[in-house]
């Protein structure tokens, strides 16, 4: 089977991106299958361009970031208009090598050109969506507006779709009144290789707890540094160590407040006990899991982030809200603790369980490792995908409509 998969950008080593992630995993275990693959990129790092990696078009991405925000209804071309060129892209490179199905994100209604124009199998794979990643105000701009329109459209008229959590796919089914043929959840992939460090109760240092993800209201940045805050007033030597960037938390119309300054706001001495790294690479990310007591994933929403999958397979302790994606794949007490997204004590109450045994943290890095090594490996999940593309290929290759 030859597969065509888009990417926003690649290799995954060069762009720490959760779809890039999962494109890398999806296409090294079909390639071990013995299928062809084929990637289509927004942007590539040119040392790691090859045959079998291909750009959409040199240049349209700088192009239309330009001008996606300000005026989009009024501007002659813009990020929306360039689902026309990925359409493109797939044509050419099916024109000269065949493809038997395409997989690709839903984002700013890509999906309906490519369906619609090029005659071939499509498997839309929600790795957002816009109603759901848009932060607060975003949603009542102009260009939040009209993403989320063109993402309905482009919905309704697929097919199939597939979604890395329950929650999420029903979420989008609802909220569009969609009626695809087939609608599939299908987890993230992940495996480990043999540089991975691993988290263990004798190497870590127990005074450290560990956040990555941005600075922003979705993923709960307000929430996590009010926990912790109430974390010091019982363990005042313990230290925060954050790592992402810093979008700004938004805060009911108001501007958006950025890290430094909502630590300085909250007080109490909090900034002393805070180290705020910004972004970093894989390599280091890793390192700094297996060396915290905790990692916390403190999100008000999320579909299935591999900030979680990625700490569950290096064994470490995580604490996480409860809440959407992040429910289906830590259960309670089990592979992790959950607290509610919106309660800063019960997330500080259920980190100072581990704090206060780190024993506990053991137990529960020990059945995450072994409950993502089942039900996330590449090989398992590539089968499921390789399912739902025959099943996409027997419904042939034109749109809904």
């Amino acid at each position: 089977m030859h597969i065509g998969l888009l990417s926003p950008a690649w290799p995954s080593s060069a762009y720490p991106n959760g779809i890039v992630t999962y494109v890398h995993y999806v296409r090294e275990e079909l390639l071990r299958q013995g299928h062809r693959v084929s990637v289509l990129a927004v942007t590539i790092d040119p040392q790691h361009a090859d045959e079998s990696v291909h750009a959409i078009e040199r240049g349209w991405r700088e192009r239309a970031a330009s001008v996606a925000k300000t005026r989009i209804l009024r501007r002659p071309v813009t990020v929306f208009d360039h689902g026309a060129t990925i359409a493109r892209a797939v044509r050419r490179l099916h024109a000269t090598d065949p493809i038997d199905v395409f997989e690709m994100e839903e984002s700013f209604g890509f999906a309906l050109p490519v369906a619609s124009d090029v005659g071939v199998p499509v498997v839309v794979r929600l790795h957002g969506p816009a109603f759901l990643t848009l932060v607060d105000d975003e949603l009542k701009t102009e260009f939040g507006i009209e993403k989320v329109r063109r993402e309905g459209e482009a919905l309704a008229s697929q097919r199939v779709i597939t979604s890395p959590s329950r929650w999420t796919l029903d979420q989008t089914i609802a909220r569009y009144g969609l009626r695809p043929r087939i609608a599939e959840r299908v987890p993230n992939p992940i495996d480990a290789d043999e540089r991975l460090p691993m988290w263990s109760v004798a190497r870590c240092d127990r005074k450290m707890v560990l956040f990555v993800g941005r600075f922003d209201r979705i993923k709960g940045a307000d929430t996590l540094l009010l926990a912790f805050r109430e974390l010091l007033a019982a363990h005042p030597d313990l230290r925060l160590v954050f790592v992402g960037p810093d979008n700004g938390l938004t805060r009911d119309g108001l501007p958006p407040i950025h890290f430094d300054d909502f630590v300085a706001q909250l007080g109490g001495g909090l900034g002393q006990a805070l180290s705020y790294r910004g972004r970093l690479d894989r390599p280091e990310i890793s390192e700094l899991r297996a060396s915290a007591l905790v990692t916390v994933i403190a999100s008000r929403r999320e579909n299935q982030p591999y900030a979680a999958l990625e700490a569950m397979l290096q064994g470490c302790p995580i604490v996480c809200t409860d809440t959407s994606g992040l429910s289906e794949i830590v259960e309670h007490d089990v592979t992790g603790l959950k607290a509610s997204p919106e309660s800063p004590a019960a997330l500080a109450a259920q980190i100072r369980r581990i704090v206060e045994s780190p024993t506990l943290g053991e137990r529960l890095g020990d059945a995450a490792r072994a409950y993502v090594t089942a039900q996330h490996s590449a090989s398992a999940v590539v089968r499921q995908t390789l399912d739902v593309y025959r099943r996409a290929i027997e419904l042939g290759g034109r749109h809904a409509r």
